[in-house]
């Protein structure tokens, strides 16, 4: 009895698991996490920030990014793409810049004001290496976000 309980608690937590990354589960894709910044998302803020960073601790061949496709989604809805990205060697971090006012206007993200999501952000880069090579490298990941929308209920 005591083995079929523990194989259930070890079936669940690794469905909770591969559900959580299920979007990540392609190819050659890279499984990286993921912190977003502001982890707080003010629908109505008026601040001087431009952007929404994604940091990323990835090994990339080199700081010379020479082109990207990122996206960010929330709770699998596609809300925005990358409109900078640029790599720290020092620190192996890749940041990926996402229009803040972008994601304060989009409707789905309005929809969602005062909760939690999943925000996943996946994509690729490309780097041109020391011997001149591109080198492209796909990464998905995922961090939580609370939206909020002071004055708004909830969903």
């Amino acid at each position: 009895m005591f083995r079929t309980i523990s194989s259930r608690v070890l079936l669940a937590s690794v469905l909770l698991v591969a559900a959580a990354i299920g979007v990540c589960l392609a190819g050659d894709i890279i499984e990286v996490h993921v912190n977003i910044n502001p982890y707080k998302i003010v629908l109505n803020a008026n601040g001087k920030a431009d952007d929404i960073q994604a940091n990323i601790p990835i090994a990339l061949a080199s700081a010379s990014i020479t082109k990207f496709d990122v996206t960010l989604s929330f709770d699998d809805i596609e809300v925005a793409k990358a409109e900078s990205a640029r790599y720290c060697l020092i620190d192996n971090m890749l940041i990926i810049g996402f229009d803040r006012t972008e994601l304060q206007d989009n409707p789905d993200v309005q929809d969602m004001a005062n909760s939690k999501v999943m925000a996943t952000v996946e994509g690729s880069v490309t780097v041109r290496d020391a011997d001149d090579k591109k080198v492209t490298t796909e990464f998905c990941g995922s961090d939580k976000v609370k939206i909020v929308a002071p004055g708004k209920n909830g969903p």
